[in-house]
C-alpha cells in the first residue's frame, strides 16, 4: 500500500511538472541546483548577495545576477519556486517561451540597477544602510512578473489572501505593504525594484530591451534551436496578441541590437554613479585609494566593502 502511494504521489508530480513550460520549468530547476549546490559546499552567502557597495566599490558586478539565485533557507526558496512555477506558468503560456526567457533575464538585471540606484539615493542624503545591506533571492523578479500579470487583466479584481478584492493594476503594490507587514525581514526595496521594473516594461519603457515580434517568432521556426522548439513543453510565440505591443518593441530590434541597448545603458548608469562618488580619473592618489576617516567610513574606494551580516535581508 505504502508503495503504491509513492507511485501515486511520483506519477501526479510528473505530470505537474509537465504541465509547467520550459523557460520557467528551467529557470526554477537553476534555483534549485543552486540551492543544492550552497547546501553542499556550505558557502558564505555573502559573497553572492546583492550589496550595492560591493558593486560600486569593489566592482563585483556579478552581484547583480548571483543574489537573484542563491536563496537563504528551504522555506525562502519553496515560497519563492511556487509563486513562480503560478507566475511564470501563465506569463508564459500567454506570450511564449523566448519571450518569457528575456523578460527574466531583462528582469534579473534591471531590478539590479534599480535597486542599486535606490541605495546610491538614500546614500546622497546620508543614510548608508541599504549601500551596506544584503539581499537575495529571486522576488525582485517575482514582483516584475506580477506587475505584467496584473497588467495583462487590469480590469479585473484580485484576492489578497481570500480576505480583501483590490484592482488588479494596485494588487502588486498592496501585496508589497502587506508582506512587509507580515515578514519585516524581507527585502523591501529588493521587492519595490521588481515592481518598479514590471511597471516600466508594462508601460513600454523597456521595449528598447526586448527583441522584436518578428525575431520571437523567427527563433520558434529556426532549424538552429530544432532541439529546443521542438519540445513539447515549449510555448511558441502566438500570432495574434495585441499586448505584446505594451512589452515588446514592434520596430524589428534583433537580438543583437537589443543587448547592445541594454549593455550600453547599464554600462552608462554604473559609469555615472562611479563619476559621482569618486570623481574622475585623474583625482589624487588618495582618493583613488581610498582613505579612512573613522573605523568603517570612507572618503573614495576602500580596498574592501563592508558588510554588515547583520542586516540581510531575503527578497
Amino acid at each position: 500500500l505504502a508503495h503504491s502511494f509513492k507511485i501515486t504521489n511520483m506519477s501526479r508530480a510528473i505530470e505537474t511538472l509537465s504541465t509547467i513550460p520550459l523557460s520557467t520549468l528551467s529557470l526554477g530547476a537553476v534555483c534549485l541546483l543552486t540551492y543544492i549546490v550552497q547546501i553542499l559546499f556550505n558557502l558564505n552567502l555573502t559573497h553572492y548577495t546583492m550589496n550595492p557597495r560591493g558593486v560600486l566599490f569593489q566592482h563585483e558586478f556579478y552581484r547583480m545576477i548571483s543574489s537573484a539565485f542563491f536563496h537563504g533557507n528551504l522555506m525562502h526558496i519553496g515560497m519563492n519556486m511556487l509563486s513562480y512555477m503560478t507566475l511564470g506558468k501563465a506569463l508564459e503560456k500567454k506570450f511564449g517561451t523566448v519571450f518569457m526567457t528575456f523578460t527574466v533575464a531583462n528582469s534579473v538585471l534591471l531590478t539590479s540597477v534599480i535597486y542599486i540606484l535606490i541605495a546610491l539615493g538614500t546614500y546622497t542624503v546620508g543614510s548608508e544602510k541599504l549601500m551596506n545591506q544584503n539581499s537575495l533571492g529571486f522576488s525582485g523578479v517575482l514582483f516584475h512578473l506580477l506587475v505584467l500579470e496584473s497588467k495583462c487583466r487590469q480590469n479585473t479584481s484580485q484576492s489578497i489572501f481570500g480576505m480583501v478584492q483590490v484592482s488588479a493594476k494596485y494588487y502588486p503594490w498592496v501585496m508589497l505593504v502587506v508582506i512587509q507587514f507580515l515578514m519585516p525581514n524581507i527585502s523591501f526595496v529588493g521587492h519595490l525594484s521588481g515592481i518598479l521594473c514590471g511597471t516600466l516594461q508594462s508601460c513600454g519603457y523597456l521595449s528598447f530591451t526586448m527583441p522584436s515580434i518578428e525575431y520571437l517568432r523567427t527563433i520558434d521556426e529556426s532549424e538552429r534551436f530544432r532541439r529546443i522548439n521542438s519540445m513539447p513543453s515549449y510555448i511558441k510565440t502566438p500570432v495574434n496578441n495585441d499586448e505584446f505591443s505594451l512589452f515588446s518593441d514592434a520596430s524589428g530590434m534583433g537580438v543583437p541590437s537589443c543587448f547592445s541597448h541594454v549593455f550600453t545603458f547599464v554600462r552608462n548608469v554604473i559609469e555615472t554613479v562611479r563619476f559621482i562618488i569618486f570623481g574622475r580619473a585623474d583625482d589624487d592618489e588618495s582618493a583613488e585609494q581610498g582613505v579612512a576617516l573613522n573605523e568603517g567610513e570612507w572618503i573614495g574606494i576602500p580596498s574592501r566593502p563592508f558588510i554588515d551580516q547583520s542586516r540581510s535581508e531575503m527578497a
